[in-house]
């Protein structure tokens, strides 16, 4: 490992343990209403993008799977449960939420950075590093699962109309076939799952957004650092998890 990449990481894990130790902070008004406006930017603006991928994901997941393997309902069901529900739907809600919110946190926070907000602020007696950062980790922390969430309601209902359609099932039948196979600590575990991604994109755009050199060039490179740097995140988690539960058989 590199030096930058091993301070780089090492600016990470600071960062996540004073986000970690100072959420209380989040109880003032001030920063509430900070941490509303994240949700909403993160998550709530997120959900017709959402809508629309979960939608054809869920549907183009079934049909590819009925053509695979037949009209073989419990693999099917079992597929869009593992594969779809707890594999796909976090994995793809963080890339959504990267793609949207990492640049505009990273880049948002480097404007301010050039014009000498920070310092406005401590000269306002507002602690800059609670005002700033912790709304925009744990938004990202609570936008997230909320995120994935929707998407995995969206995805496993177009799932389920696919593959009635196609096995001539009622739906009602394919529902209830795909409950058999759902396994509600997998289903928490997802959630578990997003939280972390969640964190790790707030913590990366946080820590390139706010440590710029002050330049109009910083801008631009801490928003492709951000996004660059969550992805690779994002995939880390996931693969976490993968090994996890295959550890755990």
């Amino acid at each position: 490992m590199s030096v930058l990449a091993a301070t780089r990481l090492g600016a990470y894990f600071q960062l996540a343990w004073f986000a970690g130790s100072r959420w209380g902070e989040l109880a003032r008004p001030l920063l509430r209403e900070q941490l509303r406006h994240q949700i909403h930017s993160a998550g709530v603006t997120a959900l017709p993008v959402i809508g629309v991928m979960a939608m054809l994901t869920g549907a183009a997941t079934a049909t590819q799977l009925a053509a695979l393997i037949g009209a073989d309902s419990d693999l099917t069901q079992r597929m869009l449960f593992l594969g779809l529900f707890f594999e796909l739907a976090p994995l793809l809600s963080a890339l959504v939420v990267v793609a949207r919110s990492s640049a505009g946190i990273a880049s948002e926070l480097a404007v301010m950075n050039l014009h000498d907000e920070f310092t406005a602020l401590r000269r306002l007696g507002v602690p800059a590093a609670d005002y700033l950062l912790l709304p925009r980790v744990f938004g990202l922390v609570i936008a997230l699962p909320a995120v994935t969430v929707c998407f995995q309601a969206f995805a496993i209902g177009s799932g389920w109309l696919a593959t009635a359609f196609i096995e001539g099932r009622p739906l009602v039948e394919t529902a209830g076939h795909f409950l058999d196979f759902a396994d509600p600590w997998l289903a928490l575990l997802s959630l578990v799952k997003s939280a972390l991604m969640g964190a790790a994109v707030g913590i990366i755009a946080c820590h390139h957004g706010s440590t710029g050199k002050g330049s109009t060039q910083a801008i631009s490179d801490a928003a492709i650092q951000a996004v660059g740097t969550g992805l690779i995140a994002v995939f880390v988690v996931d693969v976490a998890f993968a090994a996890l539960i295959y550890a755990l058989g």
